[in-house]
């Protein structure tokens, strides 16, 4: 027998109401450190990592070699995401994602206090990848672990709803950084890039410290409890999930190449391109791009409340066709070198396509996969692609311009063509809107055991 996903399952000594209340600030703040610390990361990559560590080669070398080491993190986020997804279908969701977020939060932390290459030449770019492989390693399980915490506190009737918690807590993290890296980019030049850069980095612990207490507080998920009194918790949740849902995870797959580049190209390429290829003064890019962060954190809320009254699948094809529509205005938007309209772009590219996408995807990889898989349906499903097309998307777009001259109509495409593989994979999911428990439904999941109801 599988487990509801949450609905109303009690626990003796503890209100229901208030587990699930503590599920979703305890998934949400390890979501803020995870993007605190991504963002951040993306952000020196652009502005201030390739004279520091990579120098020697010229601005443009520099630049690829910053962004290459950003890609390397996504490199290591399906290890990490898989190697721990296993772990959190197998032992539960508190303890693993505890783990998760000492890793993201210690490797950036030592990412601040890491020498540059004029100290100690070579071993400063070996020492910030290693770094960064831990920290992708860490996020890579951090966010759909939170996406399998908190869809299983919630219940039918505002899953897409409390689900986008998780997913507007994202922008909170990107906002924090961004926010703090504006702030420290108004030093001098010299101190920004001797010292001032590092503070952000090093400010992680205090974030860390702060989710930690609050993760600490969190229950295990009743879902994850029951299927461990149940006897249905899987020793191999992530073969099971490839056997039994692979149909499932493609479509999924096939979502999140749509997605999740064009948050990193809004959020990180978008940046370096404004400010560097054009005449954007950065500060008022990076003013914009928190402005856009903020607004997403209501849009992806309310994209929720929309998809748990219409259903999943309007909003997200929604998205993908506004993605696909709004590609090239996004660009000519960037070339007016206007910062208001600059700003314009980056609000309509995070608020319109990530707030539709990020929380109403949660609720329904969560409908799609049963709770002894969960965890790792969802990581598959989103962490193979952001490997492959996610963080290297800043990299492919900065050499898609540096191929054409500076004029970024490729980067255009490519995210018109990533859109419309998006739309193909959205398709092929089922609505899972009226699916009030776990109703995956892969006849090849079903317990094998005479006599057991199969519910999903």
């Amino acid at each position: 027998m599988d487990i509801v996903i949450a609905d109303d399952i009690d626990r003796p000594g503890l209100d229901p109401r208030a587990q699930r209340r503590r599920a979703v600030i305890g998934s949400s703040v390890g979501t803020v450190i995870e993007w605190y610390d991504f963002t951040l990361y993306g952000l020196a990559s652009a502005l201030v990592f390739a004279p520091l560590f990579f120098p020697g080669g010229g601005d443009f070398a520099g630049l690829l070699g910053a962004f290459a080491t950003f890609a390397v993190g996504f490199g290591a986020r399906p290890i990490g995401g898989l190697v721990f997804a296993h772990f959190g279908d197998r032992i539960g969701r508190k303890g693993t994602l505890l783990a998760t977020l000492l890793m993201m939060g210690i490797a950036t932390t030592l990412i601040g206090l890491l020498p540059t290459a004029e100290t100690i030449g070579i071993w400063a770019p070996i020492l910030l990848i290693v770094l960064r492989l831990f920290q992708g390693a860490g996020a890579g399980a951090e966010f759909a672990g939170a996406m399998t915490m908190a869809s299983e506190s919630s219940d039918t009737r505002n899953r897409a709803f409390i689900a986008g918690f998780p997913g507007a807590s994202v922008y909170l993290g990107m906002a924090l950084a961004t926010g703090t890296f504006a702030l420290i980019s108004l030093l001098p030049k010299d101190q920004f890039q001797a010292w001032g850069w590092r503070i952000p980095f090093i400010a992680s612990i205090v974030i860390v410290a702060f989710a930690l207490y609050f993760r600490l507080r969190v229950k295990e998920t009743a879902a994850f409890e029951a299927a461990e009194r149940e006897g249905t918790v899987s020793h191999a949740p992530l073969a099971l999930a490839v056997q039994s849902h692979w149909r499932t995870l493609l479509a999924g797959m096939a979502f999140f190449v749509f997605a999740l580049p064009w948050v990193y190209i809004v959020q990180t390429f978008s940046v370096s391109y404004t400010t560097g290829t054009l005449t954007v003064n950065p500060t008022h890019a990076l003013i914009g791009l928190i402005v856009a962060e903020l607004l997403t954190i209501p849009a992806t809320l309310g994209f929720g409340r929309l998809a748990d009254r219409i259903g999943r699948k309007p909003v997200l094809l929604g998205a993908a066709i506004f993605a696909i529509v709004f590609a090239f205005p996004l660009f000519l938007l960037f070339q007016t070198e206007n910062s208001f309209l600059v700003a314009l772009g980056l609000i309509l590219g995070l608020a319109i396509v990530q707030g539709a996408t990020i929380g109403v995807s949660a609720a329904m990889l969560a409908e799609l996969f049963p709770t002894r898989m969960r965890w790792s349906g969802i990581a598959i499903s989103r962490e193979i692609p952001a490997a492959l097309v996610g963080g290297t998307a800043p990299l492919v777009a900065t050499a898609l311009v540096g191929l054409t001259g500076g004029t970024p109509w490729l980067v255009a495409a490519y995210l018109v063509g990533l859109s419309v593989i998006g739309v193909i994979g959205i398709a092929a999911l089922p609505e899972t809107l009226t699916r009030s428990d776990d109703t995956a439904t892969d006849a090849a999941d079903r317990p094998a055991t005479a006599g057991t109801a199969a519910r999903r």
